[in-house]
């Protein structure tokens, strides 16, 4: 005996298929067929048929933009000029906004200082006496390390404020200046104990020396200043991209950047000030303008490139294997019930989201391009539909679409160990028949094997039913 819980053909996934409207008059008719022969009406049996089946995986998401880049304030700044407005359209490297802050100008210019600190000092050192010269290396030395520890601890701390496609870039110069600083400032040491050491010796070894020391010292803080102009140069922002831009709000924001152990005296001050007062960003209140104050890592603009629309559909991790790039979708939106969009799928994720599925598994992204809505497509009120970024949608998804296969109702299928199967009507008695499933669809199902043309297959009761009995329906 086949219990009810066995017979289930995966209909919790949520398919969408054809033929419906053909299933149900051979359901009507064989009912109406049946109440002349007589029998239990609640069997039904009907002739496997070739019919067009076309399985859709149906998968929740949202429309996205082609492209998005967010504009970021890489300090805590002042929004100085702003190029574009609310909408407007943006070329791809085109100049969006300027900002100043006050912050990176003074890493700028103690980093400046300590240049000209060293190159004075690498004017006159050589002339000065020993234990001056070193005296005043020493003090200059200080100044140079803690400026150049100041300006890399805030890049270093400001880079998860860079785009994605810039900070690895970023990164990299940033660890291989951290390493030339480190190398300078362990040549300038060396060479200022060589020149200790020699000053007991002949002039002309101590000066080399000290000219050697200073010349690293000095090369450490030119390494400082070219970071801290680079800091300021990112308050200039430009699209990445081509696209509408959408200005950020004001109203405070930002990220809180780290503590950092071991800084320099008021580098710790100076890197703070890089961080604003701390918090996310708001989302709501007006937007940005010229004078508006912006924390580090709020978001100054968008640009989106809406020169095509996604759909970006998770797809629960049961029906992932058959999604394909390429396949065919059509697309409904909760803003326009009534419209339909034909849509095309770009790409399947490799790794799952972080999200879960209704039923508790994981899913996985599927990018799908929208395309038009259908002729005549419309919603309540006559409104055009036109699709925005961010609107909820629902995918589904053409797997599999067959048209030559045998078909039979989906409600014929029943659960057995290893597959799937029919109960066939056959002189009088029921026999469980396995199958091959071709396409699952809405209502009926394609089977590739395991049945031929014209057998009776039981479309209604066959939870009900066990192999070998009589056929308790009608027309037996």
């Amino acid at each position: 005996m086949l219990a009810g819980s066995m017979w289930a053909r995966k209909g919790w996934r949520m398919r969408h298929g054809s033929a419906g409207a053909a299933a149900a008059l051979g359901v009507v008719l064989l009912l109406v067929g049946g109440c002349d022969r007589g029998g239990d009406e609640r069997f039904a049996a009907e002739p496997a048929r070739t019919a067009e089946v076309v399985e859709r995986v149906s998968a929740p998401g949202t429309v996205q933009a082609a492209g998005q880049a967010e504009l970021k304030a890489p300090a805590a700044a002042r929004v100085e000029r702003l190029v574009v407005k609310d909408g407007e359209e943006v070329g791809s490297g085109e100049l969006v906004a300027e900002l100043s802050s006050e912050q990176v100008d003074d890493q700028v210019r103690q980093a400046q200082a300590a240049v000209d600190a060293a190159s004075s000092l690498g004017g006159v050192a050589p002339s000065l006496p020993t234990g001056a010269a070193l005296s005043a290396f020493q003090q200059v030395q200080s100044q140079v390390t803690a400026t150049s520890a100041a300006v890399i601890a805030a890049l270093r701390a400001a880079l998860p404020l860079v785009p994605r496609a810039q900070r690895a870039r970023l990164q990299r110069r940033i660890d291989r200046a951290q390493v030339r600083v480190a190398e300078l400032q362990r040549q300038a040491d060396q060479a200022a104990s060589q020149a200790a050491a020699a000053a007991d010796a002949q002039a002309a070894a101590m000066q080399q020396s000290i000219q050697a020391a200073t010349a690293a010292q000095r090369s450490q803080a030119e390494l400082a200043l070219e970071l801290a102009r680079d800091q300021q140069e990112r308050l200039t922002l430009r699209s990445p991209l081509a696209g509408t831009v959408q200005l950020g709000r004001s109203g405070g924001g930002g990220t809180t950047l780290p503590q950092i152990e071991g800084l320099p005296e008021g580098a710790s001050e100076a890197l703070q000030g890089l961080g604003g007062s701390g918090g996310q960003a708001a989302a709501t209140g007006p937007p940005l303008r010229v004078g508006s104050e912006v924390a580090a890592g709020q978001t100054v603009a968008t640009v989106f490139d809406v020169s095509d629309l996604l759909v970006a559909a998770e797809v629960d991790e049961t029906d992932i294997a058959l999604v394909k790039p390429g396949q065919r979708a059509q697309v409904e939106l909760d803003a326009f019930p009534q419209a339909t969009f034909a849509a095309k799928v770009r790409r399947v994720a490799v790794a799952p989201t972080s999200s879960k599925s209704a039923a508790g598994g994981v899913t996985y992204q599927v990018d799908l391009v929208l395309g038009e809505a259908k002729a005549g497509a419309g919603s309540a009120g006559g409104v055009e539909p036109v699709p925005r970024v961010g609107m909820t949608a629902t995918a589904a998804i053409e797997v599999r679409r067959t048209t030559d296969d045998l078909s039979v109702p989906g409600s014929a299928l029943v659960g057995r160990a290893g597959g799937q199967a029919v109960f066939v009507v056959e002189n009088g008695k029921v026999r469980l028949r396995p199958v091959r499933v071709a396409a699952d669809g809405e209502d009926r199902v394609a089977v590739a094997s395991g049945l031929r043309e014209g057998e009776r297959v039981v479309s209604r009761g066959a939870e009900r039913l066990r192999d070998g009995q009589d056929w308790p329906g009608p027309g037996g």
